[in-house]
């Protein structure tokens, strides 16, 4: 029992490793650093996932953009309202009456 531990532990500690170093970016001896950036930025999946998250920013951005206008129509709205009970202007207001008789 103690050596199938020891050969499990074995065996996920090497997996972990070769995981791990699996999914460094390889750099390729002598490569010069602008090489290696306009490889990288011209990597297809890089692309798709540039793409994609894109999309996804202006997705959200379209949906962030509808909900500030709909709060822009409501404080609107609001301050309509708030005028018409008041009167709209000077009417309501004492000694300004300019309607009626003087």
């Amino acid at each position: 029992m103690r050596n199938r531990i020891i050969v499990i532990g074995g065996l996920v500690l090497i997996a972990y490793v070769l995981g791990t170093r699996a999914a460094r970016v390889q750099v390729r001896n002598r490569e010069s650093v602008g090489h290696q950036l306009v490889r990288l930025w011209d990597d297809p999946k890089a692309r798709r996932r540039r793409r994609k998250a894109a999309g996804r920013a202006e997705k959200k951005n379209i949906q962030i953009v509808q909900r500030h206008a709909g709060w822009r129509a409501a404080d609107a709205a609001a301050d309509r309202q708030r005028r018409c009970q008041c009167g709209g202007g000077d009417e309501g207001r004492a000694g300004n009456n300019r309607g009626g008789d003087r």
